[in-house]
């Protein structure tokens, strides 16, 4: 009976290679692989031809799914290539760390606690030791400042592995015997891997192998005693656990999950597995195809100086071969030009890579997974890690369940798809969205499980049950406008009735204003989808009546801050009545702003802002306008007053300046009035005023400066130039045109 053990390093190809090489030589009849017990009964799958990494086990605890730990594994992982030798050689294979249930009941423990001890105790010292970079030291010890350009020389491009895993344990050993003592956890982890060895002796088997990482081969080695190790074990606590593969994808690959290791570059890690020869003329290759592809030169001569250049640099540095670095300088240099911009797409879609893995179908035992599958077959929507850009045509059946389905998934927290800011809703019957699927949104689909075995069901129930929670009316009105985006009957009855009831009692202004585009939106655009919205329409009619009574004096006794908030509402309330086009309503809206635009008690910005709209739906003409502006930029009124209101009345456009010269000279009349501290004191605010206009608007802007008056104005103007003034600008003038001599001449 023989036990042999292989330190690896977590996702390295060079030590996938060894281990791969080791295992054929040593015909092992079990292999004990660092990893979680809990999935043993599942680990069969990886031999099933659709398993395609990058894959991860999942693995979480039932009652709290959110708590569960991803293990990933790619093609180049040694992990995984164990798995496949003990498939492809009808050896058993089993996980020996520590159970993840001792870990998520531990954790589900200290979270019940912080939720009933605001304070809490003091972090046990235990668990958090420090521990030793065993990699940091190796490249230390061998004069590398760079930790991860030792281990790439020294293991990943190693060709002659026969003695690797003698080497690395005996480095491991000499490590350990100066590092401190392991932390509890660690501890606990490294007896129950003992534990499992001496089950497998126990069991019979003839040649054990033991992978694990490299650090934990000499405390495996130990002669630790099973007595001592089960006293460590005794008496943890469990929880109710459940295992499953998941897809995983390459950038996913570069974060520290489950092992606690990740690869920064896994597309260039999978070309060092898949290539162990001519590794830096495909390596050049292929980004050269990739630079053509996004219609960059990339030239067959300038392949082959790139890729002398990444020799030369790896002769120049004593390297066997050129590594990662080499090849992006010389990239960079002869591929590139030294444009950082091709880098950065070389960087994304070679180094890291776009791969996302696939899993057998009905492996994922969780019916909301097995609804999504289903929804994206059926829908010919295909989950990628990269960016995509999708349009949406509402008035299709297509393009509505679509729109649906994405909704319905945000609802569940899978923010598969994020609604674009620019996504036009108002009469185009269009929805565009931003696709970019992540594997560990499969936690938060597992976590919706509790909720119903379809993505409607879970939705329905999830929103529901938020209805039943909140109190806040504008996010009521919010999630009823998100339950008929994502046709959810029922939801959207229950959110209905708490709308109702919400807005019955509702006192504060802003909550009944903040409530009443979402609602607007129901109401308009609701039957694009075929939902019924005319119940929303009552409840609309209540916030506009209610709005309006209310704010004449919601305007008063505001300061500069609580003014802006106020604007903005009454900016989205405009668009909201514009968008409903009730007549009714409109009248009501508009009585109440052309009474707010003459309410001198009315915060100066609000009151400006409540003309302008008033003027731009014409309850207000020209002459009140003319004279509303005299008085609010009177020299009497205080320069706030005045800036506050002319900062509301500008607000969005510059139309009503180009277009009324009454206002264009009020506003002259006022700015030169005023003292030098005072305009810098006022000047941010009409900065800001004034940023909203477009370019064109400023243009004309200029040009009506310039005219404003007439010839006999600028034939005033040209007589009042100080001559002798002007001319001392003149030597400065020629002097950075460079033509300073012939001045002078």
């Amino acid at each position: 009976m023989s036990v042999s053990y292989f330190g690896i390093r977590h996702h390295g190809p060079g030590c996938a290679r060894a281990l791969q090489q080791a295992l054929v030589a040593l015909a092992p009849d079990i292999i004990l692989l660092e990893g979680p017990p809990e999935a043993d009964g599942i680990v069969g799958l990886a031999a099933d031809p659709a398993m395609q990494p990058p894959v991860a086990l999942l693995i979480y605890p039932t009652e709290a799914p959110q708590h569960g730990v991803f293990y990933p594994f790619a093609l180049f992982s040694p992990e995984w290539q164990a798995i496949q030798h003990a498939q492809q050689a009808g050896v058993p294979l089993w996980f020996m760390d520590l159970p993840a249930t001792h870990g998520f009941a531990q954790a589900m423990a200290a979270e019940q606690t912080a939720d009933t001890d605001e304070e809490g105790d003091a972090p046990d010292e235990t668990l958090a030791a420090w521990r030793m970079d065993p990699i940091g030291e190796l490249s230390r010890a061998a004069g590398y400042e760079d930790h991860e350009l030792w281990w790439e020389v020294e293991i990943e491009q190693r060709r002659d592995a026969s003695e690797l895993f003698a080497a690395i344990a005996e480095a491991m050993t000499a490590l350990r015997e100066h590092a401190p003592p392991p932390d509890l956890r660690e501890a606990r982890r490294e007896a129950h891997m003992r534990s499992r060895v001496r089950e497998a002796q126990k069991a019979g088997y003839q040649r054990i192998a033991v992978v694990c990482g490299a650090w934990h081969v000499p405390a495996l080695c130990q002669a630790a005693t099973a007595k001592a190790d089960m006293a460590l074990l005794k008496g943890l606590p469990k929880t109710r656990t459940a295992a499953t593969w998941v897809p995983w994808s390459d950038d996913r690959l570069a974060y520290a999950s489950g092992y606690g290791a990740g690869v920064s570059s896994p597309g260039w890690y999978r070309h060092l597995w898949q290539c162990a020869e001519g590794t830096s003329e495909r390596w050049v290759t292929r980004a050269a195809r990739l630079l053509r592809e996004a219609g960059l030169d990339a030239s067959s001569a300038s392949v082959i100086e790139t890729v002398r250049l990444s020799e030369a640099l790896a002769a120049l540095r004593d390297l066997p071969l050129p590594g990662l670095a080499e090849q992006q300088e010389a990239m960079l240099t002869v591929l590139c030009h030294g444009d950082p911009l091709p880098m950065a797409l070389i960087r994304q879609q070679l180094e890291v890579g776009d791969h996302l893995g696939s899993v057998p179908e009905g492996c994922i035992d969780a019916p909301l997974l097995r609804d999504l599958e289903a929804e994206q077959k059926r829908l010919r929507l295909k989950p990628s890690t990269e960016n995509k850009r999708l349009e949406l045509d509402l008035r299709e059946e297509s393009g509505r369940h679509r729109s649906c389905l994405l909704h319905r998934l945000n609802v569940l927290d899978v923010g598969w798809g994020k609604p674009l800011a620019d996504s036009n809703r108002t009469g185009t019957f269009r929805e565009s969205w931003d696709l970019r699927w992540s594997p560990d949104m499969v936690v938060a689909l597992i976590a919706a499980s509790r909720y119903g075995n379809t993505l409607a069901l879970a939705a329905s129930r999830q929103l529901s049950e938020r209805a039943g929670q909140s109190r806040h009316l504008p996010e009521l009105s919010g999630m009823l406008d998100v339950a008929m985006l994502a046709k959810l009957p029922v939801a959207a009855s229950v959110l209905l009735a708490a709308v109702q009831n919400q807005a019955a009692v509702a006192a504060d202004l802003g909550h009944l204003m903040d409530a009443l585009p979402p609602l607007v939106r129901v109401a308009r655009y609701g039957d694009v989808r075929g939902t019924e919205a005319a119940s929303v329409l009552p409840i609309i009619t209540t916030l506009v009546e209610r709005v309006t009574v209310g704010l004449g004096a919601a305007a008063t006794q505001l300061d500069e801050a609580a003014a802006e908030v106020l604007v903005e509402r009454m900016g989205m309330m405009q668009a909201a009545i514009d968008t409903l086009d009730e007549p009714l309503l409109r009248d009501d809206w508009l009585d109440c702003l052309q009474v707010l635009a003459g309410q001198d008690s009315a915060a100066p910005a609000v009151q400006g802002y409540a003309l302008r709209l008033a003027f731009d739906r014409q309850r207000i003409d020209a002459a009140q306008l003319a004279q509303q502006a005299r008085l609010a930029l009177a020299p009497s009124m205080p320069p706030a007053q005045s800036t506050g209101w002319l900062a509301g009345v500008l607000r969005g456009s510059g139309l009503l300046l180009l277009q009324h010269d009454a206002l264009w000279q009020a506003m002259d009349s006022w700015l030169t009035g005023l003292g030098d501290e005072v305009f810098i004191e006022r000047l941010p605010l009409l900065r800001r005023a004034f940023s909203g206009f477009t370019l064109a608007e400023r243009r004309q802007m200029g040009d009506k400066l310039k005219h404003l008056g007439g010839p006999q104005a600028r034939v005033a103007a040209s007589a009042e130039l100080d001559g002798e003034r002007a001319a001392m600008v003149l030597p400065v003038l020629a002097a950075v045109l460079g033509t300073a001599k012939e001045t002078t001449q």
